[in-house]
């Protein structure tokens, strides 16, 4: 019988990207194991056709007592060797510790009484380059690559639909480099403020000769046009007209990408386009890097980063994050990429 790993990453849809790395690690180190991973189910799409995953079980966004039952039925049955929580909140340890397995691996810094659920601990650490590498050391005892940290996203060709009739009708990417801007985040204190993307927008148009994209969610339309109205680079609104997976074919489309520490932007840097990440309240460690990756923030932030539900009376981390210096990261990213 083969080897079978349970892996829990529940939510958001940034993190279920940035996870995505262990199932590829599991399976490079393991190739007879069976990966099933446990998600709810906004954030299910982006698993879709995931060669490394076996299985997915799939849980309502706000699972109750119903759904827990079945997907416990469910994990009673497989029979699990091992479960790796990469969560850690009571939610992911309960789904954790329901799965059976023998071994059940969560982090040191998990919160919410999680660590009833643990049979092991991955102990704490915040040095790592990028924070899919912290999920990968909870695998460590797996024999797990943990410098093959760079996020995917399986896309196909029906995904494409919304940015291909796009793309024709507004005549995009002959010419002008095509920039999306990821203007907004769940989290509000991570967005950087409007008033700079409206500078950063109409220096790229003008420097670059770009054209600007605003993505969004339905919600987020009304804001979406209301920061493009204050831009005299007459950007192209595009919010609430995708699915989560036709965004992530509308952000391997555009030459480059430039956002806060949201999920579009962990998106990007995974279907590999050229990416600038404005990072501010989070750990560095957020923020990607590489090659066709760029990480800007201002040093010596003695708040940083912010713990959950704490109060900030400045935001100096995103404030002193000026325009010129997203844009001279996004110019210097553009000449290495060769879209100037």
């Amino acid at each position: 019988m083969s080897e079978r790993i349970l892996i829990v990453r529940m939510s958001s849809l940034g993190d279920v990207v940035q996870s995505t790395p262990v199932a590829r690690a599991l399976k490079s180190a393991r190739p007879n194991c069976h990966l099933t991973w446990v998600v709810q189910r906004a954030a299910a799409p982006l698993l879709a056709g995931n060669s490394h995953i076996d299985e997915t079980l799939v849980l309502d966004t706000r699972p109750g007592p119903r759904n827990m039952l079945e997907a416990w039925s469910h994990m009673k049955a497989r029979e699990f060797s091992a479960a790796i929580d990469l969560q850690g909140l009571l939610k992911s340890a309960i789904v954790t510790y329901a799965s059976g397995a023998e071994r059940r691996i969560g982090k040191e810094e998990a919160r919410e009484i999680a660590h009833f659920a643990y049979t092991e601990l991955s102990p704490e650490r915040w040095d790592q380059t990028y924070i899919s590498q912290r999920y990968l050391e909870q695998c460590e005892s797996f024999g797990v690559d943990t410098n093959d940290y760079v996020p995917e996203v399986f896309l196909d060709s029906d995904d494409f639909g919304p940015a291909d009739e796009l793309f024709a009708a507004e005549n995009l990417g002959d010419q002008a480099p095509v920039v999306v801007l990821v203007a907004f985040s769940a989290e509000p204190r991570r967005e950087w403020p409007a008033e700079y993307f409206v500078q950063l927008a109409d220096t790229l148009s003008s420097t670059l000769g770009a054209r600007i994209i605003i993505p969004g969610t339905e919600r987020e339309r009304l804001r979406a046009e209301a920061l493009a109205e204050r831009m005299n680079c007459q950007p192209i609104v595009f919010a609430g007209e995708t699915s989560i997976r036709e965004a992530a074919a509308l952000l391997a489309r555009a030459d480059l990408v430039v956002g806060g520490d949201s999920g579009l932007t962990h998106i990007a840097f995974a279907v590999g386009t050229p990416v600038v990440c404005v990072l501010g309240p989070s750990p560095l460690r957020n923020g990607p890097k590489g090659e066709r990756a760029r990480t800007v923030y201002v040093d010596d932030i003695p708040c940083r980063p912010c713990r959950p539900r704490q109060r900030c009376e400045h935001h100096d981390c995103m404030r002193m994050l000026t325009p010129q210096m997203v844009a001279d990261a996004a110019l210097e990213l553009a000449t290495t990429v060769g879209l100037r």
